[in-house]
This record gives structure tokens, sequence and C-alpha cells, in this order.
């Protein structure tokens, strides 16, 4: 298999780097709505844990509106906001391992082209708002 990659031309290594970047920006894409799903349940249960436990509610599952007590929902909804969290440090481990698989790629076989949005990761990009935050603003 080594030898085969080492006979593929300038073009052909570009476009499997460009699919490999891709792959790496649709699993940022997926990790920042996981994100925004854990963020919901998180201020669903802020609102509803100091409710009467006894107290109706109703919950959505599958497009089906259905009634619970709070007592039978809060648990529930911990469960869930666990799981996303769960799945997005996996995705998050799958991301990084992609990356450095597609820089290798590229340094390889001396591929030049910058990551666009994959690759600085999420983090790189907050730092930035933050130090830059007020720079843009004119009054």
């Amino acid at each position: 298999m080594a030898v085969e990659e080492e006979e593929i031309d300038a073009g052909e290594a570009q476009s499997r780097l460009e699919q490999m970047r891709s792959t790496c920006e649709a699993l940022l894409r997926k990790i920042n709505q996981l994100e925004l799903d854990a963020n919901e349940h998180k201020l669903v249960c802020e609102a509803i844990r100091p409710l009467d436990p006894g107290r109706k509610c109703f919950r959505m599952i599958g497009g089906v509106i259905v009634e619970r007590t709070v007592a039978e929902v809060v648990p529930s909804v911990q469960q869930n906001m666990e799981q996303i969290t769960g799945t997005m440090e996996k995705l998050t481990e799958q991301l990084k391992t992609q990356q450095q698989v597609a820089d290798e790629y590229a340094a390889k076989h001396r591929l030049n082209g910058p990551r666009g949005g994959s690759g600085g990761g999420a983090a790189p990009k907050a730092d930035e708002v933050e130090e830059g935050g007020a720079q843009g603003v004119l009054i």
C-alpha cells in the first residue's frame, strides 16, 4: 500500500488531502452541533431541577409530546446530556487523529495547502476572539 501512495501524482495527492480535511470539517461541525445540544440540555436541567418533583412537565420523544413529572424527566435529561458529552469527547479524539493523519499525509507528499477551518480546531479560534474581541469596534 505504501508503494501505491508514493506513485500518485500531485493532483491526486492534493485531492485526497482535501477529502481528508473535509472529513475533519464535517467532524468539527458535528462536535459544534452536539455542544449546542449539550448546552440546551444543561439549561433544561437548571430550569426544572428546583421545581416540585410531582409537577407535570411535557417532553418531546420522537416527535410526540408526552406528559411526565419533573422527577421522571430530570434523570433522563441528565443521562442524555452525559451521553452527548461522551460522544463529543469521542468525536474530538477522532478529529485530532484525522487532523494528524492529514498533516502527516501533507508532509509526506509535500503539499502546502493551508488547513482551512479544520486546522486549528475550535480552541485557537476561541483564543483569537478573546484576545482581539474589542479591536474591530468603532464608536
